[in-house]
């Protein structure tokens, strides 16, 4: 079980310590929600500013009526859904739908962040690009800092696994939920009340795919091509290559910018920075490939998808809209490669060999 301030620890820190404490249970997939909620709201932002390009920024309730409703009205309405959603009702089961609309709903308010920092409403406010970075980025840094800092201790396991048997008592846990929180179990040994519910657990009468977890349901599909995709000979050389192309191509969008005159300063900056970033840890992946294996090649690979999605792509789409969005797809396909390739390897036991994932395939799992 956890405990608290070592004895050793002076007394006022350690009550402190007691009063500040919250008792928060980390979820075994935190990290997943976390990258759907992100990955949702850099989406929006990115298709809604190309949405309005086409359409020649139309406002809604215009034409002399006095009235604008601004986009951050139903990015409200769609948080409002997500936590009423994660207040409503127990279990898993609404997380994965939680985290897509709160992070659609989050993109569509963070979009018009100018407007809210500028005395005049500017929503082209050249900074807010970089305010929105920050955002994101400190959202992902700071979620990979905080699991690889300290696991899930053996209690927080047991707990996920409780989490799971409430949606087995509800006749609404998925058979591949059933067998994950089984294996989670098994990594605990003799924990507190780890017997009590493998037994329970094992009671359970699996059930389809419940309506709320069908997106899950999606995305594990998604994940099998990727997983299939990954074991291939050629994708390490490929993610490489095409995370090599993709900083390149948003260099020269920036400086075809910059030669025809359509300077975009800070935002101009952001693209060469981000680009040159994902750069160095492209090619330190394809270094690390011969040196030190394929997961600190593809770990790099990560680091390189994430910087172009989350800084390179949202400073583009000062320069094109239209590249920006082709390079978000290609950076959502390479970070579900990266993901899954790297999923492959984590799970596989030490020493394992290589095979092809049609013959080693887990539990569909959800977005990473």
């Amino acid at each position: 079980m956890r405990a608290g301030p070592p004895r050793d620890t002076p007394t006022a820190v350690r009550r402190l310590s007691r009063a500040l404490r919250m008792d928060l249970v980390r979820s075994d997939r935190g990290a997943q929600n976390l990258t759907t909620f992100v990955v949702a709201a850099v989406s929006t932002i990115l298709l809604t500013r190309l949405l309005l390009a086409l359409t020649g920024y139309p406002q809604i309730g215009g034409g002399g009526s006095g009235l604008h409703v601004a986009h951050v009205l139903p990015g409200g309405l769609l948080m409002l859904v997500a936590l009423v959603l994660q207040f409503a009702y127990v279990g898993r089961g609404p997380r994965p739908v939680a985290a897509l609309l709160g992070g659609a709903g989050f993109g569509l308010f963070i979009d018009e962040v100018g407007k809210f920092v500028t005395t005049d409403n500017d929503y082209f406010y050249e900074p807010a690009v970089a305010i929105m970075y920050v955002v994101f980025a400190a959202l992902v840094v700071g979620a990979r800092r905080w699991r690889r800092r300290r696991p899930l201790d053996d209690d927080e396991k047991v707990a996920n696994a409780a989490h799971a048997l409430v949606d087995g008592i509800a006749g609404h846990l998925p058979a591949s939920h059933r067998e994950e929180a089984l294996r989670g179990l098994d990594e605990v040994g003799d924990e507190f009340g780890a017997r009590e519910l493998r037994a329970l657990l094992e009671r359970v009468e699996p059930s389809p795919v419940p309506v709320p977890q069908h997106l899950e349901h999606a995305w594990a599909r998604v994940q099998e091509v990727f997983e299939r995709l990954a074991t291939s000979w050629w994708a390490l050389p490929l993610m490489g290559v095409c995370l090599l192309l993709q900083s390149a191509g948003a260099a020269l969008v920036a400086a075809g910018a910059w030669v025809v005159g359509r300077g975009f300063g800070a935002a101009g900056l952001g693209v060469v920075v981000g680009a040159a970033a994902a750069l160095v840890f492209a090619l330190a992946g394809l270094a690390q490939a011969h040196r030190r294996g394929r997961q600190a090649a593809v770990e790099s690979f990560q680091r390189s998808a994430l910087t172009s999605l989350l800084v390179t792509q949202v400073f583009l789409f000062a320069a094109s809209q239209f590249a920006a969005v082709a390079g978000l797809v290609v950076d959502l396909v390479l970070l579900g490669l990266v993901n899954a390739d790297l999923e492959r390897m984590r799970t596989r036991p030490a020493g394992a060999p290589q095979r092809s994932q049609s013959s080693t395939r887990t539990a569909p799992k959800s977005p990473s």
